[in-house]
């Protein structure tokens, strides 16, 4: 029998099959309904640095994945700051663009916890699992009196994991074990294996992070423990898993070229014991199916081939001929192809104080890539030598349960070596964000929260009959803080229901309403409206135990030094400039802005402000108000823009993609576009593609309409009733001095994060950019890290040191 399963950008011929009349169909098509109607998203955020100081900055990216490919589920992220008791502190919304989103939370200088976690999740996120909620510690570095040290008690355990799940009796088994501390890191640790006679079965020893695993053929009428002694010498016991009487042992070997899967019954077993069914799906996608015939044989093995499989766990359940899952377990297929290379160099590097640097980075194939790129002074901010990256955290940790030490360590290489101890890892930690007892009793996860396109605000109209309801919409103007204004008629139910959805701004906005053709407003006047701002509550309290969510390493004394230091130095600086109310004799010096500048300044904000494409302003150009349309008027002027027919049968094109329209930012169609008078626009600007400023990314560039400030609301806005809604968290700039032209070098520069900055959107016209940024007071080594991913879901990160 052949079968075709299908994984994205791969096709994968599988076949095995000992005796006929398969049930594979019937997990394939289960797996077909999780992967279709309940796809998982995760996220993985990359930060400028590890630690930080009080009133400093935490600047972060997030990127979201579905499937290991970048997720199209969310347009929004959720981003919260938290205390060690649960506490919000701050939270964030932010826009998806491009799987990615960005923003800050600022600490402030009077911070008591030396402790804070990050907790990132979407609304689509809330119906699974809590357990895959990212959530990551952050150390915050702050001077704390001496006091003295109590003698910290440590306990330590042993635990014990038989391959596949069961010991069975008479067979032989592979047992995987770890030792880890009470905050479970992992201990070395060595020791024996005794029956209930004291007899030494096998000796044990850790081979790698306190992991390791031992074999032996368990008898059901014995009972094994572990003796071993911790880390102080003192000798502790561990009871081992019963043994069953009958039963079937899976064990999986993971080689180069492909996993080889072994299976031993009793002797003696019902007859659902004697055929089973393999199935091995990675994200939730079958890719090998296989139905063994046992009934002579009691000892099978079989390979699963993985050339065309992509990297990432795949979970292998054993089934009996009846559907009852008996043995699991998961494997990580690495091919090493997962990455895409950026080329990071320094073509100017000069590490004398305030100094400038130039950095420059390539990459050398055209799929569009969003990337981000920290900056910082090493010898403040070195490296958590346990740290994660976007490699162990997407392929690895997030697809898991359990605490794993040093996930970076099993991505450095695919030596026998790594591969061998990133198997022990997989023998000690469970794949859990399906069960397949739940799956194939029809249980499937209840979704409460759907996912939603941008922001959205809900309502209800009150204080009226329903029959006054009937038919009726609401005329709203949505304005925001730099006067962009989006034009609105929403239908209202029955019930007096009306949704708003698909908004785009950052801040807050004023929010006019009053019912279509309502004469002296005369119904409006009668009713009440209340608005409800789609802003997620997270339902589960954020640490439930040390395991999941340990504390980060504490950097070395001198390392606290330093940081103490430069805050300290930081904070006197701002409390002096404090103090100067006036200053005499300054003559400052600058750039004259053009008028393009000032009128970016003015009517742009977030994604729309800079940007790579043209910007038109009417007010320069005397044949503005001669052109029939604003789409008549950028015939011709764009290059790549077409523009076809007229009127409201107009089209655009660009690349192969279609251009997204915004009004003052909004985003509209073409009608409303064509219907503005030239006489009421200020500015246009056209974005290249990708403009990750659109929903899906912007794959055909965008046009943006900026009607003259007030002209669009002028008249309507006045006399109607409003309410303040809330839009994105707003976008704030990474600071990055200009010594070049600033003439500020004589004051002390203390930054820890030399250079932020969160998009870096290369595609097949931008291959390459280059950062120019200037050196603090006295950095002698920065270190940079660039990570990212691209349109086909490939990772990417480069960490290098300049000294």
């Amino acid at each position: 029998m052949r079968k075709i399963f299908l994984f994205p950008g791969v096709a994968l011929v599988l076949f095995f099959s000992f005796i006929g009349g398969v049930k594979a169909q019937q997990y394939d098509s289960l797996l077909n309904i999780l992967e279709t109607k309940y796809p998982q998203e995760k996220i993985y955020i990359q930060y400028d640095r590890p630690y930080y100081n009080p009133g400093e900055t935490i600047w972060f990216k997030a990127y979201l994945f579905t499937s290991n490919m970048p997720s199209l589920i969310s347009s929004s992220v959720y981003a919260d700051l938290i205390d060690d008791k649960g506490n919000i502190l701050q939270q964030k919304i932010l826009p998806v663009i491009g799987a990615g989103a960005a923003s800050d939370f600022v600490l402030p200088d009077s911070m008591k916890s030396s402790l804070l976690y990050v907790r990132a999740y979407t609304h689509w996120m809330l119906n699974f699992d809590s357990s895959f909620i990212y959530v990551k510690p952050i150390r915050i570095i702050k001077s704390t009196p001496a006091a003295a040290k109590e003698k910290k008690v440590h306990t330590y355990s042993l635990q014990f994991f038989p391959e596949g799940g069961d010991l069975v009796d008479g067979l032989l088994s592979r047992i995987a074990f770890k030792a880890i501390d009470e905050q479970g890191y992992p201990i070395p640790v060595k020791g024996d294996i005794l029956d209930s006679k004291n007899q030494k079965v096998v000796s044990f020893a850790s081979v790698h992070d306190g992991m390791g695993y031992l074999s032996f053929i368990p008898d059901m009428k014995d009972k094994y423990r572990a003796v071993w002694k911790d880390k102080n010498g003192v000798s502790t016991e561990t009871v081992l898993p019963a043994v069953k009487d009958k039963g079937v042992i899976l064990a999986v070997y993971n080689n180069a070229d492909k996993i080889i899967y072994n299976l031993h019954r009793s002797e003696g077993v019902p007859d659902n014991f004697q055929a089973f069914q393999v199935v091995a799906q990675m994200q939730q996608q079958t890719v090998y199916t296989a139905r063994i015939n046992m009934k002579v044989k009691s000892e099978v093995s079989a390979p699963i081939p993985t050339e065309a499989l992509p990297d990432g766990i795949m979970q292998v359940t054993l089934f009996t001929d009846d559907g009852k899952p008996v043995a699991e377990r998961i494997v990580f297929i690495n091919h090493d192809n997962y990455s895409f290379i950026t080329d990071l160099h320094a073509p100017e590097k000069n590490l004398t104080s305030k100094a400038k640097n130039v950095l420059q980075i390539d990459i050398g194939d055209t799929l569009t890539s969003n990337l981000s790129i920290s900056v910082t002074d090493a010898s403040a901010t070195p490296a958590d030598p346990n740290e994660g990256n976007i490699f162990s955290e997407v392929l690895l940790t997030s697809d898991i349960k359990g605490y794993v030490h040093d996930p970076g360590y099993y991505f450095k290489s695919t030596d026998d070596s790594i591969r061998n101890n990133l198997d022990l890892v997989m023998m000690t930690n469970g794949w859990r964000r399906f069960k397949w007892v739940d799956v194939l009793a029809g249980k499937w996860p209840t979704i409460k929260a759907l996912p939603e396109p941008y922001l959205t605000v809900r309502g209800r109209v009150l204080g009226l009959r329903e029959s006054d309801l009937v038919g009726k919409e609401l005329s709203m103007i949505l304005k925001t803080k730099t006067d962009n204004v989006q034009i609105m008629t929403i239908p209202v139910g029955t019930k007096g229901e009306f949704t708003i959805g698909n908004l785009f701004f950052f801040d807050t906005a004023k929010l006019y309403y009053q019912f279509n053709n309502d004469k002296n407003k005369a119904l409006t006047s009668t009713a009440s409206f209340d608005f409800r701002s789609e802003a997620v509550r997270f339902p589960y309290k954020p640490v439930v135990g040390p395991q999941p969510f340990l504390n980060p390493i504490v950097p070395d004394s001198a390392i606290i030094k330093r940081n103490e230091r430069m805050t300290r130095l930081r904070q006197e600086d701002f409390f002096e400039g404090q103090r100067v109310k006036t200053l005499e004799g300054v003559q400052v010096k600058g750039r004259v802005k053009s008028v393009k500048d000032k009128m970016d300044d003015e009517y742009t904000s977030g994604f729309f402000s800079g940007g790579d494409g043209y910007t038109f302003i009417l007010s320069d150009d005397p044949s503005a108000n001669s052109s029939l349309s604003i789409l008549d008027y950028l015939r011709g002027k764009v290059a790549g823009l077409q523009i076809s027919g007229a009127g409201s049968s107009t089209s655009l094109s660009w690349r192969g993609g279609t251009p997204s329209v915004f009004l003052n930012e909004m985003n509209t169609d073409i009608d409303l576009i064509q219907s503005t008078p030239m006489t009421d626009v200020a500015m246009i600007k056209v974005f290249r593609p990708p403009f990750f400023g659109a929903v899906g990314g912007g794959s055909g560039g965008a046009i943006a309409v900026y009607t003259k400030k007030g002209e669009a609301a002028r008249s309507s806005v006045k006399g109607l009733d409003f309410t303040n809604v809330n839009g994105y968290a707003p976008v704030k700039e990474f600071y990055s001095p200009n010594y070049d032209t600033d003439g500020d070098k004589g004051k002390g520069d203390y930054r820890t994060t030399l250079y932020w900055n969160p998009y870096l959107i290369f595609d097949k016209n931008t291959r390459r950019f280059t950062l120019p940024f200037f050196n603090n007071d006295n950095c002698k080594r920065i270190r940079v890290v660039i990570e990212g991913l691209n349109e086909a879901g490939k990772l990417t990160r480069e960490e290098k040191f300049f000294e």
